[in-house]
């Protein structure tokens, strides 16, 4: 069913009237703080550290300034009354099935398939859908751990009986272009069955009634390319992760809302928990290469954003469901797993920069662009804006300045000025946070996150933590930002997703650093400028107690203590979904099975377990990635991992821990050589009673 025409004609409509009123508001803020700012700068003059600063500080206020008008945007969007979704309807027998995609590499492969293993069995007996476990896994071990989670899913499936998914293994030889090769290989070689594929992080949960009203959309408008389904984070329980999941359930509404509503049909992809129209897909997303050397050339890092604007061009919808729930992740639960995570988003969010001027874009895909570099580059211009206006304000004083004068009748002093700029600032940087508060108390659902005055408690408490948090990330990002223009690359390896402490040897390894420059700091203000110490507290108490915090932002007990009180508490924890329960059971059965497997590695329970041989013969047969190692190799490996029985003369068994993990990478592709050595080890056994009978 097509969408109207009128309808269409109404909402794009509203969405350029939003974007004008957006634009206009933003310019108003920009242009009346930059006019105060230069005011304010020096009666006498301002010199030319301090002309410096001014277009720095125009960008940066205008940068809050929108951040700001948004959330306003999203906050009125939320008390508005607003016509209920339609329910979700369930697929018809004639219609195909739709491809979920689960690119893993090197993940817990019992998380993972529990994870799968959720999702099926809340899916009712019409709906189709078919999984795909799409493996770029480079540990052999894990990969081999991966087969057999994934044989046993299928048993335990087989024996219900009662699903109309199927599950599939695909894992693949070469680890080429990441994820976006991963999802591009499945696109290639088996989406012709699809109209749709709905795409996931190995850390994704989607609810049934979600994943269904996902693709009821997309049949309904045949113009849709991509819908995005904001994930929240659950879950965790260190005292960062609690952090982060209560910051997105309580505050991350209003920004979504305040998002759509300038967006529109030219929203943006967020690489996972999305659905996307694979016919689209596959005619406008073939990624470009950038010219030139990494980390700012070469392949696409950060995919989504790109195929996302590549869509828009080619005509396409890329729409936000916001209003949808039942959409889950994980987040990282220490401050160096989020910054190492936040390392690879600006190399690839750096890269986007090369794409703000290209040929054929949408302003609003320019404009997501621009987001994501800004979320990264306003760190170091921050820091550079600071550094200006400490040297103008020394070039001051030391030498009589006798540049343009910038004339001020306002009756108010240029301090006062200032002040009140850093407080225009500082609200427009808080206020949005309430505004969570205030829609979700307004809308009845305070009871949600443990009632009204626990919510208060956590968004003050949220607050004060991200205050001492933000000149930390704000040093992390600026070096991540010097470290790509300088072209170092970042390796993009998984994920460290479980949870684990911090000890004080490694908070201090890794800010030990930012604490004695936040010492430094403070002492240089008291000593040559005790009138600016004050202003520098709120950016020193963070860096000198850099070290503490990242102790206790990964300490579980402190998360668990919080949540007794009822402090950071979200609405999955009040009442748990169906599908989280389900993966969570299915977890900790799979974990007594791999505690009860036997301790040898993977790859020689394999080659003894005729069982498990063929089920991995059979993956990389049907996966196409065979592959045939030299002579040279497979005599390597003979050396390194054939050792004779002391009790039995002619009697091998195999010891690969010798053998290096990429000689094992390819044994495991070898299928000629690993029946070889499959057969070797069963026929001499039996040789051998032969003779003694």
């Amino acid at each position: 069913m097509a969408s109207d025409p009128c309808l269409q004609g109404s909402v794009a409509e509203e969405t350029r009237r939003i974007r004008w009123f957006i634009a206009v508001a933003v310019l108003c803020v920009g242009i009346v703080g930059t006019f105060l700012f230069a005011v304010s700068l020096s009666p006498r003059g301002i010199n030319w550290l301090e002309w410096l600063a001014i277009p720095l500080f125009s960008i940066l206020f205008g940068w809050i300034g929108f951040s700001f008008v948004v959330a306003t945007m999203g906050l009125f969007r939320l008390l508005r009354a607003r016509t209920p979704k339609p329910d979700a309807v369930v697929g018809q027998a004639e219609e195909k099935p739709t491809a979920v995609l689960v690119p893993v590499y090197n993940e817990s492969p019992a998380d993972v398939f529990a994870r799968v293993e959720a999702m099926v069995g809340g899916l009712g007996r019409d709906q189709a859908f078919d999984f795909f476990v799409l493996s770029d896994t480079n540990d052999s071990e894990v990969w081999l751990a991966e087969e057999l989670a994934w044989s046993q899913l299928m048993d335990r499936l087989e024996e219900l009986g009662d699903s109309k998914c199927n599950v599939y293994y695909r894992h693949r030889r070469e680890n080429i272009s990441r994820k976006a090769g991963n999802i591009a290989d499945f696109c290639r070689r088996w989406s012709d069955p699809y109209d749709f594929m709905i795409v996931l992080d190995a850390d994704s949960l989607l609810e049934p009634e979600t994943m269904t009203e996902m693709v009821r959309r997309m049949r309904d408008d045949e113009r849709l390319g991509i819908l995005q389904v904001p994930p929240t984070p659950i879950g965790r329980e260190s005292l960062f992760a609690r952090l982060q999941q209560f910051a997105a359930a309580a505050y991350g509404p209003v920004f979504c809302e305040g998002f759509d509503a300038w967006a529109g049909e030219q929203g943006n992809y967020w690489g996972h928990n999305a659905i996307i129209r694979v016919e689209a897909f596959c005619d406008c997303c073939d990624l470009p290469v950038l010219p030139g050397q990494a980390p700012l050339g070469g392949e696409i890092l950060s995919h989504d954003f790109v195929e996302a604007s590549l869509l828009v061009r080619s005509g396409w919808k890329v729409k936000l469901a916001n209003d949808l729930g039942g959409s889950y992740e994980e987040c990282p639960t220490t401050l160096t797993d989020y910054a190492m995570r936040d390392q690879r988003w600006c190399q690839g969010n750096m890269q986007h920069s090369r794409l703000l001027l290209s040929e054929g874009f949408h302003p609003t895909s320019r404009l997501h662009f621009l987001s994501g570099v800004l979320a990264y580059a306003s760190s170091p211009l921050w820091i550079v804006f600071t550094c200006l206006c400490i040297g103008g304000w020394f070039w001051e004083q030391a030498f009589e300045t006798e540049g343009v004068s910038v004339v001020s009748r306002l009756g108010v002093s240029a301090s006062a000025i200032q002040l009140g700029l850093f407080a225009t600032a500082m609200a427009m940087l808080l206020i949005p946070k309430f505004y969570g508060y205030l829609a979700t108390v307004a809308r009845g659902r305070a009871w949600r996150f443990g009632g009204a005055f626990s919510m208060l408690g956590s968004v003050l408490f949220e607050i004060v933590m991200s205050v001492l948090l933000s000149p930390i990330m704000a040093i992390l990002h600026t070096r991540f930002v010097v470290s790509t223009l300088r072209g170092r690359k970042v390796r993009w390896a998984s994920q460290q997703r479980g949870e684990h402490g911090v000890t004080l040897g490694q908070a201090f390894r890794d800010y030990g650093v930012l604490s004695m420059l936040g010492i430094g700091i403070t002492a240089a203000a008291f000593a040559w400028a005790p009138s600016w110490a004050v202003w520098f507290l709120p950016v020193t108490v963070g860096l000198i107690l850099a070290v503490p915090l990242a102790m206790a932002l990964a300490s579980r007990s402190i998360g668990k203590m919080l949540a007794r009180v009822h402090m950071l508490v979200i609405p999955q924890e009040v009442d748990v979904p169906d599908v989280y329960q389900i993966y969570a059971q299915s977890l900790l059965d799979q974990q007594k099975y791999w505690s009860s497997l036997p301790k040898t590695s993977m790859l020689e329970q394999m080659i003894e377990d005729p069982n498990y041989f063929h089920i991995h013969h059979g993956v990389v047969t049907a996966s196409e990635s065979q592959y045939a190692m030299t002579d040279s190799q497979r005599m390597r490996i003979r050396e390194s991992s054939r050792k004779r029985s002391g009790a039995n003369p002619i009697s091998f068994s195999f010891d690969f821990s010798e053998v290096p993990d990429e000689l094992r990478r390819s044994l495991l592709s070898d299928v000629d050589f690993l029946r070889e050595m499959h057969v070797g080890k069963h026929a001499q056994p039996k040789r051998v009673a032969v003779a003694a009978g």
